[in-house]
């Protein structure tokens, strides 16, 4: 957070034992807190005093919070608003996000939760003003649209990666690295430039629909029941719709809807196979597949590269086309040949 001044927040939320405690939580937290009832006493509090971030109850009377949300951003577009809501269906997650919300909290609160994530979402509003600063400084020099587009796909995807990391520890990371991996296997296969970016950029975003995915159901140690894996089994189809209306690039967004097919058929969500499976989409189910064996899991420890290597190799042609296997054991030879170079 910029500066040494305690961050002010408005808590927005008609149950008074909600702000009772969240006003107690945050300020021992080292927040300045002012609570509000409603919408029109929020933008009463907004308008007479500046706010870093505002966290706001989905189901407000009258005016609700998404648009309560909306009249902040058009009035105090610094604010970073937070929703939180006993409401957990994807849907509503959709729409948050869609709305540019820094993140989405259900109830009942966990108040450790509640400081953490409202630190992560003031950090990625520190981050969203020294690049709007920087980027106008670029626009002065007449290049206000090229960069305009710039901040809004960038600040998009920064905020809805980092409030599916939030959810999840055992995601931090991931999408990076997922993204990496695919970009080597684009580039071994002599993809153009602008495939190798799209490639890249769908590794970042491939799982952002499991933010509709309750963080119980993420981190489960134990199997899934059966409406809990259709919960999760749904996030490729939300991602595609989040990020829809955000890229113009459709090729991005279909990467990351298909990126559970399987190459011989069986996979999610529409059953494709083959070729039918958009290339990027294959190269991501590898990259996925191989961080997600070699990484810490809630229900199992990690594999070894060459453990999760065989793992993959035994699906190949039935999960995984056999190319892009073998494009990725030759990854991973070579890091291990550089690994022992150096």
């Amino acid at each position: 957070m910029e500066g040494n001044t305690r961050p002010r927040v408005l808590v927005v939320d008609d149950d008074a034992s909600v702000r009772s405690l969240l006003r107690r939580v945050l300020a021992d937290a080292g927040f300045v807190v002012e609570c509000a009832a409603d919408g029109p006493t929020a933008l009463a509090a907004l308008k007479g005093a500046a706010f870093e971030a505002a966290m706001v109850d989905l189901r407000l009377p009258g005016m609700d919070g998404l648009e309560l949300a909306a009249a902040i951003a058009r009035k105090c577009p610094d604010t970073a608003v937070v929703i939180g809501t006993g409401v957990t269906d994807v849907a509503t997650a959709v729409r948050c996000l869609q709305a540019g919300i820094y993140d989405y909290l259900t109830k009942p609160f966990d108040v450790r939760e509640v400081v953490a994530r409202l630190t992560k979402a003031l950090e990625r509003r520190d981050r969203a003003l020294g690049r709007r600063r920087h980027e106008q400084q670029l626009e002065d020099g007449a290049r206000e649209s090229s960069c305009a587009a710039s901040r809004l796909l960038v600040g998009a995807i920064e905020s809805l990666s980092s409030a599916l990391e939030a959810k999840d520890e055992y995601t931090r990371g991931h999408s990076e690295r997922v993204s990496g991996i695919a970009t080597e296997l684009a580039r071994s296969l002599g993809e153009r430039p602008e495939e190798v970016g799209r490639v890249r950029l769908a590794g970042r975003l491939h799982d952002i629909g499991k933010i509709g995915v309750r963080e119980s159901v993420l981190g489960k140690p134990a199997s899934l029941t059966e409406e809990e894996r259709r919960q999760v089994q749904e996030h490729p189809v939300v991602g595609a719709r989040i990020l829809a209306p955000l890229l113009e690039d459709e090729q991005i967004v279909v990467m990351v809807r298909g990126h559970h097919e399987w190459y011989g058929g069986g996979g999610y969500p529409d059953g494709l196979h083959g070729s039918a499976i958009p290339l990027g989409a294959r190269m991501l189910a590898v990259a996925d597949a191989f961080d997600a064996l070699t990484s810490d899991r809630p229900y199992r420890g990690p594999l070894t590269a060459e453990a999760a290597l065989e793992v993959i190799r035994r699906g190949a042609g039935e999960q995984w086309q056999p190319t892009l296997v073998e494009a990725l054991a030759e990854r991973i030879e070579e890091a291990k040949r550089r690994g022992v170079e150096e």
